[in-house]
């Protein structure tokens, strides 16, 4: 690939880049960059990791990088997931490998724990040195990278440490890009406060957008209102039954002829167009019949006309994303071990 193609495929369905310039120098000086993205194996895994992220380290890979998948163990403990049980996270990392592989993450990825890092001095000394270049206001900060709050560190001071060893995993991974949601930002915006001090190099920051709830809350604070599993209802799983699928996407916030803050257009936009290129909309002759769409600008000026309506749009994003779940369930069914573990820890706590 030309640093142009390859420039293209790092950023398709991205929200921004910090900085296009370092970006483009990245890829010019050849080579096979490093790259990661961190996550918390806290759960069942929802279609905002496994589709969103998933289809983000797949065109890393396919631009070149050597790509990692950071299951952040450690970092769940100190978040307080599954019951900050060690060993309840680390099967819930082995699922998420699953879940990775299910929507076909390349085996090339690369998967490391954050069991590996703690044993290394070397390592909790990078952390230090990171915590020494910042003030406890910055760190505070960046608490929302955790789904905290900044004043949650007042009654547990652990929470201090996470956001300096996010830092400290950059530098200790050597890696030349950082991989996230938006709501990873502010982790990624430390570190590039806290390299020039240290005399570590720079990172590029990759961040896509954050796919909502379904029930529609939050919609002037993205990140607030982001899919979580935490909201069995307002959040769609990987491995969700059809059925579960057409019963929570009816049951979502879908406001006639509005597409902006409305997750169900959203879904269309961030995982079926680009990985489908278009969306089947069945529905009866009396009410228009059967409709391809071959873009999402032309489901938006549908939907937003009044040519579409929210039950037809529900149904047709179901289709699509069950379709697109098929081969999901096909590789749990193949391997369902770590997927009962995870249902199980869930289901006890």
């Amino acid at each position: 690939m030309s640093v142009e193609d390859r420039s293209e495929v790092v950023l398709r369905g991205t929200e921004e880049v910090v900085t296009p310039a370092e970006l483009q120098g990245l890829l010019q000086r050849g080579g096979a960059p490093r790259a990661y993205v961190g996550l918390e194996p806290s759960g069942l895994m929802h279609i905002g990791t496994g589709f969103l992220i998933g289809s983000k380290v797949t065109d890393l890979i396919r631009a070149g990088f050597h790509t990692i998948i950071f299951l952040a163990d450690w970092h769940a403990y100190i978040n307080d997931k599954l019951g900050g049980s060690l060993e309840n996270l680390r099967v819930c990392a082995d699922y998420f490998r699953d879940g990775f592989r299910a929507v076909g993450v390349p085996d090339s990825v690369e998967y490391l724990y954050a069991n590996e890092f703690v044993r290394h001095p070397e390592y909790w000394q990078i952390v230090i040195r990171a915590s020494k270049a910042s003030t406890v206001a910055r760190i505070r900060r960046a608490l929302t990278i955790m789904g905290r709050k900044e004043e949650e560190a007042d009654l547990d001071a652990s929470m201090l440490i996470y956001p300096a060893m996010q830092v400290a995993d950059i530098h200790w991974m050597d890696l030349d890009l950082a991989l996230g949601g938006m709501d990873q930002r502010h982790a990624h915006m430390l570190y590039r406060d806290v390299a020039p001090k240290l005399g570590w190099k720079q990172v590029v920051a990759l961040h896509t957008p954050l796919l909502p709830g379904l029930d529609g809350g939050g919609r002037m604070d993205p990140i607030a209102g982001k899919m979580s599993k935490s909201k069995p209802d307002a959040s769609l799983l990987l491995n969700d039954s059809s059925d579960d699928i057409e019963r929570k996407i009816g049951k979502a916030f879908c406001p006639p002829k509005q597409a902006e803050g409305n997750p169900v257009i959203e879904i269309a936009r961030l995982i079926l167009f680009p990985r489908r290129g278009k969306l089947e909309i069945r529905r009866d002759r009396k009410f228009g019949g059967d409709v391809t769409y071959e873009s999402f600008d032309e489901v938006a000026k549908s939907y937003t006309a009044g040519e579409l309506h929210p039950k037809d749009l529900k149904a047709g994003v179901a289709a699509g994303l069950n379709e697109e779940l098929a081969p999901v369930r096909k590789y749990f069914d193949a391997h369902p071990e770590n997927l009962a573990a995870v249902r199980q820890i869930v289901q006890t706590r």
